[in-house]
């Protein structure tokens, strides 16, 4: 690609979680790059409250790169993602990376992203992301949804006490997890069923084939969601682990009040369930 003028696209939706956002744009504009290397940020504010708004004009005020979309109500990750998809011209020298506003970018990963060979069926580069306290959140699903865990989730959805009781049996599993180091897995470059929908990079070759993301779920369920727009074109998800990100987990889901939050992972099953 030498000599040839690149463009790195960074969406974000940001939801009264600015703190977040000026790091992740911070975390951007350190990024090792070539000279020819063009970046540019664009946040889609999901109608924040007034003093995360005020924030977000002083960021982008502070930061030429950066432009911020407004929207007028929390129309969700995907859809909000999408005004910033739409709101940007791209073409075959232009890489979009989506995703949440809690991220923190490895130094390298844009010269990483340059060295992958993307063929023609590759539509989704999935990165290697990694939480705070070590977790490996890609690649998500390798394969395919094992029987089993269609069940769970069928399960799950089936009652709000029971979901209660799979979540408390599972945030245990997670918390004895956590007590002992976690080892990273050594997965090669791959082929993958879907990533994690923390981020992903779309090559032009998925613009191709659609103009944005399907976003009939307000929020979980993206990732299968996806996942079936690349299978349904026979085309790739496509895991690197050196295109590396920290995942913060924003607290702005986990203060969701708990029923609330239920039933609306239930509405987003009742669409995705299909494509597990």
């Amino acid at each position: 690609m030498g000599g040839v003028i690149l463009r790195f696209i960074f969406i974000a939706v940001n939801y009264n979680g600015s703190t977040f956002t000026q790091e992740y744009i911070n975390s951007i504009n350190e990024l090792s790059k070539d000279v020819s290397d063009q970046i540019e940020i664009i946040i889609v504010d999901n109608d924040s409250k007034k003093e995360d708004k005020d924030r977000l004009i002083e960021i982008a005020e502070r930061n030429e790169n950066t432009k911020v979309l407004w929207l007028e109500k929390n129309v969700g990750y995907f859809k909000g993602l999408n005004e910033g998809i739409i709101s940007c011209t791209k073409d075959s020298n232009t890489f979009l990376i989506i995703g949440n506003n809690d991220l923190t970018f490895e130094k390298e990963f844009i010269l990483n992203l340059k060295l992958i060979d993307i063929e023609s069926d590759t539509l989704v580069i999935a990165p290697n992301i990694i939480t705070k306290d070590g977790r490996q959140q890609n690649p998500h699903v390798i394969h395919r949804v094992t029987r089993t865990e269609k069940l769970k989730a069928q399960i799950y959805n089936s009652n709000y006490y029971i979901g209660q009781f799979f979540k408390f049996i599972n945030q245990t599993l997670i918390k004895k997890l956590s007590s002992q180091k976690p080892k990273l897995n050594s997965y090669p470059q791959m082929k993958i069923k879907r990533g994690i929908g923390a981020c992903y990079v779309l090559s032009n070759n998925f613009f191709n084939h659609y103009e944005k993301l399907d976003d009939r779920v307000f929020m979980w369920g993206e990732e299968a969601l996806l996942s079936n727009q690349v299978e349904s074109v026979n085309g790739v998800t496509l895991y690197d682990p050196n295109i590396k990100i920290i995942h913060h987990e924003s607290a702005s889901v986990k203060s969701i009040e708990s029923k609330k939050k239920y039933y609306m992972v239930k509405e987003s099953y009742q669409i995705y369930k299909k494509y597990l």
